[in-house]
């Protein structure tokens, strides 16, 4: 057995012990840097949907607002005191107007696909607002990406679990061309970031905002 099945199956009984708080709580609370395991627990709720012991539309609204509104909470956080804590940890003021820049130009990307990736996605809203992203580009972006993340994941597995054996032939017969694409997809980005990178580091550096 996997660590992630281990996981799912420990993640079961807090479920149905707690229900939808539980899993909207943990979600949440992940999304303002703590790691808890709300991904865990929308993956257990997303199989248990599936076998008829929660609501699947239950489970995706939950989830969605949850994931919103821990990202927001995060955002603001990070919008009130985390560049202090950042100068006060170390970071070099000029390399934080460089990340100003890059995030500036960029934000919405990351926080468009961060929540499929462990530590941006518990890290999204406090960088987005320590840099300043404006807060309507940053709630935007996160509604979407975050109902990507939760419709990804809740609804592929609530059908996978359904209808295991044909999902599985499909996801076979996918993934050569899933993976050329992701492949192709991130040497495009690579490149763009380090060209984006490479321009705004040879602008001259504005004046850092006072704290």
């Amino acid at each position: 057995m996997s660590g992630f099945e281990a996981s799912l199956l420990a993640a079961g009984p807090w479920l149905h012990s707690y229900g939808y708080p539980i899993l909207a709580v943990a979600i949440a609370i992940e999304g303002i840097g703590i790691p808890l395991p709300g991904s865990i627990l929308m993956a257990a709720a997303a199989l248990l949907a599936g076998r008829g012991e929660m609501n699947l539309t239950a489970v995706l609204v939950v989830a969605w607002s949850a994931a919103v509104a821990g990202d927001n909470l995060g955002y603001w956080i990070g919008r009130r005191g985390g560049r202090r804590l950042l100068l006060r940890v170390g970071v070099n003021r000029h390399r934080l107007v460089w990340f100003d820049g890059f995030v500036s130009r960029f934000g919405m990307w990351l926080v468009l696909f961060g929540r499929f990736f462990d530590g941006t996605r518990q890290l999204n809203g406090l960088v987005a607002g320590s840099t300043h992203l404006p807060w309507p580009r940053f709630f935007l972006a996160d509604v979407i990406g975050s109902g990507l993340w939760v419709g990804f994941w809740v609804i592929g597995l609530y059908e996978f679990n359904r209808h295991p054996s044909w999902l599985h032939r499909l996801i076979l017969h996918l993934n050569p061309w899933i993976t050329g694409m992701v492949l192709i997809a991130l040497v495009m980005t690579l490149f763009l970031l380090l060209r984006s990178a490479g321009r705004i580091k040879a602008r001259p550096e504005p004046v850092p905002r006072p704290e």
